[in-house]
């Protein structure tokens, strides 16, 4: 004898739609910043991009006369008081000491660890000494950093940015000190997120390519020119990029707009970093699309 045909299950009632998030805002208006390297390059723009956006910021370096330039340079109209400390990120009282300056009595919110040098030389050349300068300042120097920001931070939370470089996954001939040591940076930003992420603190980096900057300026030659122009996609006449661009991307990461995201690297290099192609098939694409190709891709060279 057949059973009966169970009855279909009742279809369940849609749920209701979640309530609008409100609506979010790249303003920092409110927090404190403070910023290393400040005084020149990506490390003055981007103190500049956090003021402009309302943080109270401040930057610190190993030089008074840098840092009152700079801070002189970008405070204006809509941007509150930009301060300066003189601090070395490598001796790691004055890091504490600019950690407290920048947010007396703990509270900091954005860190951004920019201090860097370089030193160039092949590995058959570099002494030890030599090694240990961009050691110390690039992944010392951001580590006292983090350290500081986030037990200022950890109470409520913050956002921790560091900045490495392009160089810590492409590297650059006889650069190599440099390489190792960003490359290292990114290992701490990952590292600091997994491990800082349970008081609500945040670490990303930004891996900038080659920068429009006065160490750029200095050290770029004709011949670096063209290779990074070639090997560079969205590169134009200058195929160095702008540093306002790096500063948005900290802008971002300081924001609630990125509330969620932590231990990322963004490149920030016009597709600098991007493999080169393994191979160009173009001559076929020609076969097929004749007259579309000559349209499309004839025209970037007239």
């Amino acid at each position: 004898m057949t059973q009966p045909l169970a009855p279909p299950a009742p279809v369940p009632a849609p749920s209701p739609s979640p309530a609008p998030s409100p609506s979010l805002s790249l303003s920092l208006r409110g927090r404190t910043a403070l910023v290393t390297g400040g005084g020149t390059g990506l490390g003055k723009a981007t103190a500049g991009a956090l003021a402009a956006a309302g943080a109270r910021v401040t930057v610190c370096g190993p030089e008074a006369d840098v840092l009152a330039s700079a801070a002189a340079e970008l405070s204006g109209p809509g941007i509150e008081d930009l301060r300066w400390v003189v601090a070395d990120v490598t001796d790691e009282e004055q890091v504490a000491a600019a950690v407290e300056a920048a947010a007396p009595g703990g509270g900091l919110d954005i860190a951004v660890a920019n201090a860097g040098v370089a030193m160039p030389g092949s590995l058959l050349h570099l002494t030890t000494e030599q090694w240990m300068l961009p050691l110390r300042v690039n992944v010392i120097g951001t580590a006292h950093t983090v350290k500081h920001a986030a037990r200022s931070m950890r109470s409520r939370g913050g956002s921790i940015v560091t900045i490495s470089s392009i160089a810590s996954t492409r590297p650059a001939a006889f650069l190599g000190s440099y390489s190792v040591s960003k490359a290292a940076i990114d290992g701490l930003t990952r590292f600091a997120a997994a491990e800082l992420g349970r008081f609500g603190i945040r670490v990303n980096g930004v891996r900038p390519g080659w920068m429009d900057t006065e160490s750029s300026a200095a050290g770029i030659n004709d011949e670096n020119l063209a290779l990074i122009r070639a090997s560079t996609p969205l590169a134009s006449d200058n195929p160095l990029g702008d540093p306002d661009h790096v500063a948005r991307a900290v802008v971002y990461f300081a924001s609630d707009y990125s509330a969620w995201i932590t231990g990322q690297v963004l490149g920030v290099c016009g597709g600098s970093s991007l493999p080169p192609p393994s191979g160009d098939f173009s001559h076929i694409a020609r076969l097929l699309f004749a007259d579309e190709m000559a349209r499309d891709f004839d025209a970037e060279s007239s």
